[in-house]
């Protein structure tokens, strides 16, 4: 019996992760400090959690191709994962925390004018 007692934390981590699977919609907002303003660009990504595993797409809204989500995991409350497109000199690190049925946090990487970060915000589409 007692082998099988570090099974419990195990077990409530588990219970405890967020479920994001489903369909997100919302907003990147990224800083241009060359003219002082805000970048804002709707987005929406859809993703699917295996346990602590994601997956999922993620892409501007008025695009019909969205990009794959690589290294996606869920620890908790915080979600991350990597997104790769043709304009991003590396891919995209996205680190967002679950938050009632919206997702809010960063998103950093690099285009070939230099590095970006943005101030992610999604909102579940329907019910959970």
């Amino acid at each position: 019996m007692k082998k099988w007692l570090w099974l419990t934390p195990c077990l409530a981590l588990v219970l405890n992760a967020a479920d994001i699977s489903g369909k997100w919609v919302g907003n990147i907002d990224v800083s241009d400090p060359s003219s002082g303003t805000s970048i804002n660009t709707p987005v929406r990504a859809e993703f699917s959690q295996q346990a602590n595993t994601v997956s999922g797409t993620i892409g501007r809204r008025e695009d019909d191709q969205k990009e794959a989500i690589r290294n996606g995991k869920v620890e908790g409350k915080t979600v991350s994962f990597e997104v790769s497109a043709p304009e991003v000199m590396s891919a995209m690190k996205f680190v967002l925390t679950l938050k009632d049925n919206r997702l809010e946090g960063e998103m950093k990487g690099a285009l070939d004018t230099g590095e970006i970060a943005g101030k992610v915000l999604l909102t579940r589409v329907g019910n959970p």
